[in-house]
């Protein structure tokens, strides 16, 4: 019966593999373990195993220290390395001193590993040279492929030593052919690890891979790699017979296939990008660089769709007044939940437009009014931040975490619909529902002929009524409440804007440029000039400091 040791810092790891197969069965004994490379060494000499297995990185003596140091004073005993998935330099340095294979710790099967034990066991003493190893590692040629993928992908120095050393390899495809990258990445990644309802990311990482493996292959000559943490690419050649749309196609239909996959089997969302053609293996970064900004895109789309590749002019990113933080920091301070839903609603509709814009640069608009907003409620000594949605975020996290803008929007609504039933809750005073729309109606035709009769008919109530109760709800007459928001969005444009005083009063409404001055100044106590230049001069003695 062939003694087993097992090497690893972790526990749970140790426990796994001693449970993991009735050895005693199979020839096999566990007749001790270890955390680390200095407590093996004391150990071997006791219970002199045939067979280790080991973690390559430990403290304070690793795995390849241990298998050194074994190699002068016991050659016979055979070392099986317990690997990480991306652990492929590691496992290629300790083969070469020595170890005679490896599995994978997280995902090894019994059979797997009891056949390469079996290998290991009648292998002989232990005493293989540098090219026996170096035999071995011939039949990792998958894992040592998938290495030297993400090193060209990820590196900016050493290019031509991985593309060398790639070439060597047996390729499924033809890199002189032309060929296309079709990308794949998980959406809503970070909500999902949030969550907390998540298999370990290796082993996600491992499975996935496969997947896409078994699914590419059937129809297609494809190498299938990963490059980032949760990004993978399938590299494919297209038929000579086919053109570029049939092509995006067929690789739309299997694409379709792992988005299913992904959903029924990890209730994951993913997305996809096709490159354009390229060829030759230095065309792999440029390809992959196009889908990277490709599916940036998915922005402003939905989960599961594959997107071609197409050039995109961007803008700068620059909000109307309507949308100016302002606006939704005196919603918030009035409670006035209509006026902030729609608010909100308008926001998203005209960000969801603006797909020429930088994603992290709407993000960013969308943090400064999440912050107008929280701050504004703060003022009552409510904290949004205590509400979650639906995956347990709150609304900031779900801004910089959530993949699409449609998945940000619902998560934001829905949190402030939170706010406003725990608000209620607690007998706070909601605006009535006519009074918020005539206020929000305010805003947005500030530049028209605001009448009371008119208004009031808008929101089926008499004039004397509606007059009755706005003032009743406001505290101010409709009059002044018009007057009100006319002079502080003047305030805001001679702030804001190069805007004359006379196009500023017909930006609010009023015709007469001589009485909005007097109508400003009487506000104020400012002339509109006077109120421009001490706010300039205010601002450059800011930036000064």
């Amino acid at each position: 019966m062939k003694r087993v040791m097992i090497v690893d810092d972790e526990v749970l790891v140790r426990l796994g593999i001693q449970s993991l197969i009735k050895w005693e069965n199979h020839g096999y004994q566990i007749v001790c373990d270890a955390s680390d490379g200095g407590e093996a060494l004391q150990k071997i000499r006791q219970y002199r195993p045939d067979i280790v297995l080991t973690d390559l990185k430990m403290s304070p003596v690793d795995g390849f220290e241990l298998i050194s140091k074994c190699r002068e004073k016991y050659p016979h005993i055979q070392f099986i390395v317990l690997s990480s998935y991306n652990d492929f330099d590691n496992v290629r340095s300790a083969m070469k001193i020595g170890a005679f294979d490896y599995v994978f710790k997280l995902t090894v099967k019994p059979e797997e590993l009891l056949k390469i034990m079996d290998e290991a066991a009648s292998f002989g003493k232990g005493t293989e040279t540098v090219q026996e190893a170096s035999a071995l590692t011939e039949r990792n040629l998958e894992v040592i492929k998938k290495g030297l993928f993400k090193k060209i992908l990820n590196s900016e120095t050493f290019l031509n030593k991985y593309l060398e050393e790639l070439t060597k390899l047996p390729l499924a495809i033809s890199f002189d052919r032309p060929f296309c990258i079709l990308s794949i990445t998980i959406d809503d990644f970070k909500v999902v690890r949030k969550k907390g309802d998540f298999m370990d990311l290796e082993l996600l990482i491992f499975t996935m891979e496969n997947i896409l493996s078994e699914l590419f292959g059937r129809h297609h000559q494809a190498e299938v790699f990963q490059y980032g943490e949760y990004d993978f690419a399938v590299a494919v050649n297209r038929e000579e017979h086919q053109d570029h749309k049939a092509f995006f196609i067929a690789m739309e239909k299997e694409f379709g296939i792992f988005a299913n996959c992904a959903r029924q089997y990890y209730g994951l969302e993913v997305s996809g990008a096709l490159s354009m053609e390229c060829t030759g293996i230095k065309g792999l970064k440029e390809a992959i660089a196009q889908n990277r900004e490709t599916l940036k895109m998915r922005f402003f789309s939905e989960p599961g769709r594959l997107h071609p590749y197409q050039r995109i002019v961007r803008e700068r990113a620059a909000l109307p007044p309507g949308f100016h933080g302002s606006v939704l920091e005196r919603l918030a301070a009035e409670h006035d939940f209509y006026g902030i839903r729609k608010f909100l609603e308008d926001f998203f509709q005209f960000l969801k437009e603006k797909n020429q814009w930088e994603p992290e640069e709407i993000r960013y608009l969308l943090r400064k009014a999440y912050g107008a907003l929280a701050a504004s409620f703060a003022r009552s000594r409510a904290d949004i931040d205590l509400f979650l949605d639906k995956n347990g975020m709150n609304m900031e996290g779900s801004i910089n975490d959530y993949t699409c803008l449609e998945k940000i929007r619902q998560s934001v609504l829905e949190l402030v619909e939170q706010y406003k039933k725990e608000y209620e809750s607690n007998s706070g005073r909601i605006l009535r529902k006519e009074v918020a729309q005539a206020k929000s109606f305010v805003r947005n035709h500030m530049k028209e002929e605001l009448q009371v009769a008119d208004i009031a008919a808008m929101v089926n109530m008499s004039g004397s009524y509606f007059s009755h109760v706005f003032k009743k709800e406001e505290g101010i007459s409709f009059v002044e409440y018009v007057y009100r928001v006319r002079m502080e969005h003047a305030r805001y444009l001679l702030e804001c804007s190069d805007l004359k005083v006379n196009e500023i009063a017909d930006e609010v409404g009023i015709v007469n440029p001589n009485y909005f001055s007097t109508q400003f100044k009487k506000s104020v106590g400012q002339s509109p000039l006077e109120y421009r230049q001490a706010w300039l001069k205010k601002a450059e003695e800011n930036s000064r400091i």
